[in-house]
């Protein structure tokens, strides 16, 4: 019975002794596990005012410099909202905060749009020379420019069954003439005939394009409607300017033929390359006749997301 006692006893200190250890171990985990999780962004966030579930989605979202950028702000849902936004990209994160905090009064889809597109910056300031390795994607526009020496390698001419002027004077690359000549063909059997008014041009003819302008109104004038030379797409062998036959570019508009090529060039690889509500963002006036071949699944998404090539290029390109 004694050492039956002392048995219990030492069973009762061995239990005692495991509880104490036990408590002693989780405790000092639960310490350890605290103060690693302070540690975390996501408790930094807390801190300083967002909600538990904004604060994990913030931590998720952005790397430690952006995130470390948060933290010296005051809180402001921008860095949630923004990140939300459709076509968001990450490495211009900066550029939507700053542009942001000097328009207020945008909406966060416009500010993602300007920033993306570049329209935040002057028109012609840190241009930069256009990827040419892009292919059918290459971007020209006021702040990407094409080697003065560019000719594009493949160019055919434009048969004078589809366009004005003499034989040789209007070129195409092959693949954008290709996919022309079955628009063309299928816009006809609707009953339409367009004609290519102006196609492929060097960069001593764009300047000369661009000169007469300026001379006519001014370099303000010019610019809204003209590009200057080795900014513009016709330099590309992508683009044409396209009328139903017999009319010209003021009314061209409001013909069937433009209300046909509008809803059906990007089934052939075209968009409408300078829409009446993308001014902004383009930086031309509104161009009814002007089309740019991009292909055809670039074509298609940018016409069923109502979305400009410039913000398809920096989305899915660049």
């Amino acid at each position: 019975m004694r050492l039956k006692k002392g048995v219990k006893k030492i069973i009762v200190i061995v239990v005692v002794v495991i509880l104490v250890l036990s408590l002693g171990i989780y405790s000092f985990i639960k310490i350890k596990d605290k103060m690693a999780y302070e540690k975390t962004y996501e408790y930094k966030l807390t801190t300083v005012g967002y909600d538990l579930d904004t604060s994990s989605y913030l931590a998720k979202t952005y790397k430690d410099k952006e995130l470390e950028y948060i933290l010296k702000q005051e809180k402001d849902d921008i860095y949630l909202t923004i990140s939300k936004e459709k076509y968001f990209i990450y490495d211009k994160f900066y550029d939507y905060i700053e542009y942001y905090q000097n328009n207020k009064d945008k909406s966060l889809t416009s500010i993602v749009e300007i920033v993306n597109t570049n329209t935040n910056k002057e028109y012609y300031t840190d241009t930069l020379e256009t990827d040419l390795s892009k292919g059918n994607l290459i971007l020209v526009n006021k702040y990407y420019y094409l080697p003065e020496d560019y000719v594009p390698e493949d160019l055919v001419t434009i048969s004078l069954d589809y366009a004005y002027g003499e034989l040789g004077s209007q070129k195409m690359t092959k693949e954008a003439y290709e996919a022309f000549l079955n628009l063309w063909k299928e816009s006809h059997n609707n009953g339409y005939y367009l004609m290519v008014n102006s196609s492929y041009r060097t960069n001593e003819e764009q300047e000369e394009t661009y000169n007469d302008y300026a001379k006519s109104g001014g370099t303000n004038y010019a610019d809204s409607i003209a590009a200057r030379p080795g900014h513009s797409e016709h330099q590309t062998g992508l683009t044409m300017d396209v009328f139903e036959k017999g009319t010209g570019q003021k009314n061209f508009k409001d013909t069937d033929s433009y209300k046909w090529l509008k809803e059906n060039a990007h089934r052939f690889g075209f968009i409408e390359r300078y829409p009446s509500d993308k001014v902004s963002v383009t930086g031309y006036e509104y161009e009814s006749w002007h089309y740019r071949y991009v292909g055809i699944e670039a074509a298609t998404y940018i016409y069923e997301n109502n979305i400009t090539f410039d913000e398809y290029y920096a989305y899915f390109v660049k």
